[in-house]
């Protein structure tokens, strides 16, 4: 990036279609707490679950944001095509694929496509 290069950023967009029955309030902190565990990070704040059930015609799912001392971690979800995103973002290295394993055990990841954005691009 041309914009402060002393400033390392890694962005990772891990998108899928999950095989579970549901995801729920637990589910979506799990995945959080262990993104945060598997990299490394440091949480500053509560994990944030939302839902945009209520107001939405839309989108009907689950999500949730975990801030880390780093930068942090959203999911979101769709439960009519049990469709998943996880963006990630970093002032830390880390590595996608350790990301993408833990998504496949406890989603149980049918197909996953994903995309990563290192700091120097």
């Amino acid at each position: 990036m041309a914009l402060c290069p002393e400033i390392f950023r890694q962005r990772a967009i891990i998108e899928g279609l999950y095989g579970i029955n549901e995801i729920n309030e637990q589910t979506v902190s799990q995945v959080l707490q262990v993104m945060t565990k598997t990299l490394g990070m440091t949480p500053i704040a509560d994990l944030l679950i939302f839902s945009p059930d209520h107001v939405s015609e839309l989108h009907h799912g689950i999500g949730g944001f975990q801030a880390w001392a780093e930068s942090g971690c959203s999911l979101y979800t769709w439960r009519e095509q049990k469709l998943f995103t996880l963006e990630l973002y970093s002032c830390k290295p880390f590595q996608v694929s350790d990301c993408i394993l833990k998504l496949q055990q406890l989603l149980k990841v049918e197909r996953v496509e994903w995309r990563n954005i290192p700091s120097d691009s």
